[in-house]
């Protein structure tokens, strides 16, 4: 797990503009049931926090872990963007701005 947080503010600082940023802030701390809690605040202004907890299922490999959180970056144009998500056993459903929302329809035919 901290492997995945290791890799998490690698891809956040390599995805910015600001390559020198560095991280100001930072917490993270893993309970004995797995749940987690970590947020970190990078010197571009990048804020993230996120938590975790995992669901045992009756069998051995089986249940459900839920993550949520959000983190707010400023693109190159100063505009400052927030995204919060929920991953479960219905996915990573990211909610934000930044993100469009598809109103349409879509028909599927057979080719």
């Amino acid at each position: 797990m901290k492997l995945v947080i290791a890799l998490c503010l690698v891809a956040a600082a390599t995805a910015r503009p600001d390559r020198d940023a560095t991280v100001v802030d930072q917490e993270y701390e893993l309970r004995a049931d797995q749940s987690y809690d970590l947020s970190y605040e990078t010197s571009d202004g990048t804020i993230r926090d996120e938590s975790g907890i995992s669901y045992p299922g009756a069998e051995p490999g089986s249940g459900n872990y839920v993550q949520s959180g959000g983190y707010t970056f400023t693109h190159p144009d100063g505009s400052v963007s927030s995204i919060t998500f929920i991953a479960d056993e219905n996915g990573y459903q990211p909610l934000g701005d930044v993100i469009p929302v598809f109103t349409g329809r879509v028909d599927i035919q057979d080719a």
